[in-house]
């Protein structure tokens, strides 16, 4: 049964991330549950999510993007909203996050809680970054209804973690036309795709087109010709 979830307050969500500058609010992420207020907008938040579903850190970034992108119906007004992000990182899925994105024994707690707790901007990059968001954008940015398997570029995208950071934590990720060419660069070229210097270096390469075109006005087929100049060997 799909239950209406709320989202925090933007002030709220501006308050949690200014306090993070408090050394002893650090402590708040190794606790069992986020001591967050219930600081909610009036009013009716207008999404709904499964009261019975939870994402499964023993499980795989594709298996659980999938699994939340078919249950979380959203469009990208919605899924572009920090307060939901944040509300859905500190609270619903706090579990998840916890196991996760653990801040135990890591270099720089504070630069963990800041990308994955948090949505610092409303771009591709961060969007990507966020603990949860980053769940529902993969498959959101590479589902394609007219493939026989809609999620066949998904399954590019998050073959191996360095893959998605590559493109999607970068400017061109947000143009259509780049992301599904080099997904399906990769898809074509495995020799590329599992292999992680390989894959840094085709993304480099694009990025360096990049520096003289502009990716943005490329059509797909164009972009697939510049890809297919990259020296496999």
């Amino acid at each position: 049964m799909k239950k209406q979830i709320p989202i925090f307050t933007e002030s709220y969500t501006t308050r949690l991330y200014r306090n993070l500058n408090k050394p002893e609010n650090l402590q708040f992420y190794l606790e069992e549950k986020f001591p967050h207020e219930e600081i909610f907008p009036k009013g009716d938040s207008g999404i709904f999510l499964d009261d019975n579903f939870e994402l499964q850190p023993d499980k795989s970034d594709l298996d659980n993007s999938l699994a939340f992108y078919q249950n979380f119906e959203l469009d990208e007004t919605q899924a572009s909203d920090n307060r939901l992000w944040t509300y859905l990182s500190h609270v619903r899925f706090w579990s998840y996050m916890k196991k996760r994105w653990s801040i135990e024994g890591i270099e720089d707690p504070y630069g963990r809680i800041k990308d994955r707790y948090f949505l610092n901007n409303v771009n591709i990059e961060s969007l990507s970054r966020n603990g949860i968001s980053r769940l529902w954008w993969y498959t959101h940015l590479t589902i394609d209804n007219s493939r026989k398997d809609h999620y066949e570029l998904t399954r590019i995208l998050l073959n191996r973690q360095e893959i998605a950071v590559g493109i999607l934590e970068r400017r061109l990720g947000s143009i259509r036309s780049v992301r599904k060419g080099i997904l399906e660069y990769l898809r074509d070229n495995p020799a590329v795709m599992n292999n992680e210097d390989k894959t840094r270096e085709l993304i480099k390469f694009i990025n360096l087109v990049g520096g003289v075109k502009n990716l943005s006005m490329l059509k797909f087929n164009e972009v697939r010709k510049i890809l297919d100049k990259f020296p496999v060997n």
